[in-house]
């Protein structure tokens, strides 16, 4: 009698097994891309990329990736405004796709640095995808590598002091072999599967499943999905810009081209910078990389006071920063910082593009962030962002819009 009930409980846990896997398959592979923003939190970050909907499948067919921070994954406005149960358009990738007729991916990730967004996430994702999910998802046919120049510099910095110099000294900064084993282990130490053990995909409906049930029943907490992180920045006494030919006032404290960090740090910054850059077109050798130069807040519009009040990490307890700066000084070290990354982007034999035309163009007749959060572009702001892109991809023959465009300024 004991053996038949034990025989009969393993029966039920193998069914429980099967139909579990069974549930996860069809979900992976013919569901995953209805899955609501609001979910989209609980899935392995490899995973994650299949869930995407600017692309017709799952598995994207010669594809543009998108390679960055937060810019890279669309956080702003656009996305707060979407209905967090449906999985909808809400930024570049989504304008890109549409535009181009291709599939267009993002491996972003908030709050990275180059080292982060450019090698680490990219690298570890598409290998993920390819070796554990479908051999057939090829390397892109583009790459967009977003450079952020409210931050990219700066977190390059902070990375670099916590991470790099730690386990090889400054001395090693000038050592290519010793970023190549650095990058290499970033990109194995970064958990991209379902548990942090496991080199497969299987079993990640359990956790994810467990994940939201857990989240939902969290008392007087948000839900921890992508809709819900954002800062609301009130209008301040600073910043002023011309928009529809008026001075309008927009809020201090706005993120600036790294005018926070001083030369050494910028030197580092970009150092950083072209290292990553050099590993990302090592790994897609074959596939077209182009920089493309996201402005900063304040950057991106025409400024209206005399002078700029600016958002400043610190990257350092020795000095105390600045936090405003004369019109005169952001608009030269705009150009600095632009010039600086596309020397960076031709030392590798890498394209540029300098969004910032376009952008300010569209910000002279609207606000192209916020209102609620002013650190990310609004859906204006990321249509116009996409619109350089595709306009420079049509000028350079490497893709054809989907339409008639408009790309004159």
């Amino acid at each position: 009698m004991k053996n038949h009930k034990l025989i009969n409980f393993l029966l039920t846990i193998i069914m429980l097994l099967l139909t579990l896997l069974s549930v996860e398959y069809v979900v992976e592979h013919y569901l995953i891309q209805l899955m609501p923003i609001k979910f989209q939190f609980s899935l392995p970050h490899g995973l994650s990329v299949t869930s995407q909907s600017s692309k017709q499948n799952r598995i994207p067919k010669n594809y543009i990736a998108i390679v960055g921070d937060s810019y890279a994954q669309g956080k702003g406005d656009w996305l707060l405004s979407n209905d967090p149960n449906a999985n909808e358009a809400f930024h570049s990738a989504h304008v890109l796709n549409k535009l181009t007729d291709r599939d267009v991916i993002t491996f972003g990730r908030s709050g990275a640095s180059n080292i982060e967004g450019w090698v680490r996430e990219p690298i570890a994702k598409y290998a993920f995808i390819h070796n554990k999910i479908d051999a057939d998802f090829a390397k892109p046919d583009i790459v967009l590598a977003y450079f952020y120049a409210g931050n990219d510099l700066t977190e390059n910095v902070l990375q670099t002091k916590a991470s790099f110099i730690p386990q090889f000294t400054e001395a090693a900064l000038s050592d290519l072999n010793a970023w190549d084993t650095y990058f290499a282990r970033e990109v194995k130490e970064r958990k991209v599967a379902p548990y942090s053990n496991q080199l497969g995909n299987t079993g990640w409906l359990v956790r994810s499943v467990f994940k939201i049930i857990k989240n939902e029943f969290k008392a007087n907490d948000k839900v921890k999905d992508e809709t819900s992180i954002f800062v609301h920045n009130p209008i301040g006494e600073i910043n002023r810009v011309w928009i529809g030919g008026q001075a309008v006032g927009i809020p201090d404290g706005l993120q600036s081209p790294s005018l926070e960090l001083n030369h050494d740090e910028t030197e580092l910054g970009l150092l950083v910078l072209n290292q990553s850059l050099r590993y990302l077109k090592q790994y897609f050798k074959d596939s077209r990389i182009v920089i493309v130069y996201i402005p900063s807040v304040l950057e991106s519009y025409n400024i209206a006071s005399e002078t700029v009040s600016i958002s400043s990490i610190e990257t350092s307890h020795e000095v105390l920063k600045r936090n405003v700066y004369s019109k005169a000084e952001l608009s030269q070290r705009s150009d600095e910082i632009a010039n600086s990354v596309k020397t960076a982007a031709m030392a590798n034999n890498i394209d540029f593009l300098d969004a910032r035309p376009q952008v300010k163009a569209a910000a002279t007749l609207d606000k192209i962030h916020g209102p609620k959060d002013w650190r990310h572009f609004n859906r204006k702001g990321y249509e116009a962002l996409s619109l350089a892109i595709v306009c420079w991809l049509a000028e350079k023959e490497i893709t054809n819009p989907s339409s008639q465009l408009q790309c004159t300024l």
